[in-house]
Formats: structure tokens, sequence, C-alpha cells
């Protein structure tokens, strides 16, 4: 099992975004950042392919914070991430039409990532 937010699970979520042969529109870069607790990783997707990394995205889009058990819940599929929002659970920065055009993109990721989350052990 995977340790959540783990090296090793960042390095898995990595090799399956990686697999995925997800890219970004020529030309395009578009990063996310996740700030979960003292946590800090990142997406990047561009025409090369996509990635996950942990520490700070070079200018991302986005960034998300919240807490680890808001993190949990919505990777659980316990919450939606729009409800967390609402909610105030999650606070994020930056350009939100940037989402809105990426969106299926990140529909498509999290689709990816069900192999890790089902690895996935979600107490530490």
């Amino acid at each position: 099992m995977l340790e959540y937010l783990s090296d090793e699970w960042i390095q898995a979520a990595d090799a399956a975004l990686r697999a995925s042969g997800l890219r970004a529109p020529d030309g395009e870069r578009f990063a996310v950042e996740q700030q979960v607790g003292e946590v800090v990783f990142h997406m990047v997707f561009d025409s090369d392919g996509a990635s996950v990394r942990t520490g700070a995205a070079t200018d991302p889009a986005v960034v998300f914070y919240q807490r680890r058990n808001t993190a949990v819940a919505i990777a659980q599929g316990e919450q939606s991430a729009e409800e967390a929002v609402l909610n105030g659970e999650i606070t994020f920065e930056g350009d939100p039409m940037a989402l809105l055009s990426h969106r299926r993109l990140l529909t498509r990721a999290e689709d990816v990532f069900a192999d890790v989350r089902a690895r996935t052990a979600w107490d530490s």
C-alpha cells in the first residue's frame, strides 16, 4: 500500500500520469499546485506530456489549499471538490478560468489516478 501524500505516493501518481499520454495542446503549459496541510505537490501538463512532482510549481495557474481530511474525503468520493470550495474547506488562488478551460484534462487525470487511489492507505 502507498501512504497518502508520501514520496512513494507522489511517484506512483507521476508514473500513472506519465503513462497516460495526457498532454496539453501544443505550446500550452498548465500547472496546478496542491497544498494539503504541510505537503505541497503539483501537476504540470504541456505538449510533451504530464507529470506530478513534489514541491511548489513554477507559475501555477491555480494553487489549492486544504486540510488533509478534506483531501481524503474528496479522493475517496465522500465529498466533491466543488462542495468543499463552497463550504470554504478548499481555498484557492489563481485563475479560475484556467480551471474551466482545462476541466476536461483535469477530469481525465483524475480517472488516471484510480489505480493509485485503490492502492492508497489513507490513515497515517
